[in-house]
């Protein structure tokens, strides 16, 4: 079985979860092959870096009229029609030649949108996967010539009925995240008796620059900090080895070290890091959100009990931070709904889709 994944680098969310769901269906069909494509470094291989460039500063400092083209996209319904529609249909019809795939399974709206015109205009039966990758149920992601949804969450798939997608197109899985994120029976112990406090900025690297933040939690006795810049270099240069009560981390591949060993997580609220740490069992603290769609994972994260939303105010956000670390029983409680949670999560719908892939011709196929 061969199949193809088509994501973007669009906060790196998109391409994460691209990465950690072929992990997982590896580990389901160790013989698989699988490929995976970003969609614009393929189509447009001398501007992709141009597009993602022009994407990280519009929702950095223009997060108003990103929520308003989103919302006005939401309003517009399901089967939208991409820009530059027959472009892309013509890479996609060559991607599709060079690598002949079995089924194509998409973490990016434009590519599920791009894949199901190509299957309308050319009567392709070709399977199409969609993986959603935040708690949304936004028209983007909606096509009719999609097989099948991976959706995080029950809320979503209830949504996504109301809004005529077919009950036995949609599974309740979650938001894909590396197997490393799953913990053990065991928690790491503290050696130190301080509350360990992990601090992410995402795919983009989105943290706080107050000094006074990072000096007040410095100062805090309790606490002791882990920072993951990720790659923003500046922020990096401006913490590291400053503070001695904070680490400060550049880009890492063991993300899911330094959460399993947290106490608690404080991030902005995207998809990626909503489920990394819900498979590492570790409560999430959010920065105020802007973007809608973390938005709506904040609702999630709010509703469901796994975390809370911080002050905006550096002060204020660092003595509420203090308090929520020294509260056992409403980190106890916090870390039960998280166990609740991932408990929900079908860790079959894998298996069961691949057998829909393999099966009788037709089995997953919208015709």
């Amino acid at each position: 079985m061969k199949l193809l994944f088509l994501t973007g680098k669009f906060g790196m969310g998109h391409y994460s979860a691209a990465f950690s769901l072929a992990e997982r269906v590896s580990r389901v069909n160790p013989e698989a092959d699988i490929v995976i494509r970003d969609i614009f470094e393929y189509a447009m291989p001398y501007y992709s870096d141009k597009v993602y460039h022009a994407f990280g500063v519009m929702v950095t400092h223009c997060s108003g009229t990103y929520n308003k083209y989103y919302n006005h996209m939401e309003r517009k319904g399901p089967d939208l029609k991409p820009v530059f529609l027959p472009w892309f249909l013509k890479k996609i019809k060559n991607l599709l030649e060079e690598e002949q795939p079995d089924a194509v399974i998409s973490t990016l709206p434009l590519c599920s949108q791009i894949m199901s015109w190509y299957k309308a205009v050319t009567g392709s039966r070709m399977p199409l996967i969609t993986c959603i990758t935040d708690i949304s149920s936004h028209s983007e992601w909606i096509n009719g010539a999609t097989d099948c949804y991976l959706v995080p969450d029950r809320m979503v798939r209830s949504k996504l009925t109301e809004k005529g997608v077919e009950e036995t197109k949609i599974y309740v899985y979650g938001i894909p995240v590396r197997p490393e994120f799953d913990y053990g029976e065991e928690r790491p112990e503290e050696t130190d008796g301080k509350k360990h406090i992990l601090i992410m900025g995402g795919g983009l690297g989105i943290l706080p620059e107050s000094n006074e933040f990072y000096e007040e939690l410095n100062a805090s006795g309790h606490i002791r900090v882990t920072v993951i810049t990720g790659k923003n270099q500046e922020i990096y240069k401006k913490l590291h080895g400053k503070y001695e009560n904070i680490d400060v981390i550049g880009y890492t591949n063991e993300v899911y070290r330094y959460m399993q060993e947290a106490d608690v997580v404080i991030s902005k609220p995207g998809g990626i890091t909503l489920f990394e740490t819900i498979h590492a069992g570790t409560p999430l603290l959010v920065f105020e959100p802007f973007l809608q769609q973390e938005i709506n994972n904040t609702g999630f994260i709010v509703g469901r009990g796994i975390g809370m939303i911080l002050e905006k105010n550096p002060m204020d956000c660092v003595r509420e931070i203090s308090k929520i670390v020294q509260d056992d029983t409403l980190l106890d409680a916090m870390k039960a709904n998280v166990d609740r949670l991932k408990r929900e999560y079908d860790q079959t719908v894998i298996g069961q889709v691949l057998a829909l892939i393999e099966g009788p011709e037709g089995a997953l196929c919208t015709g």
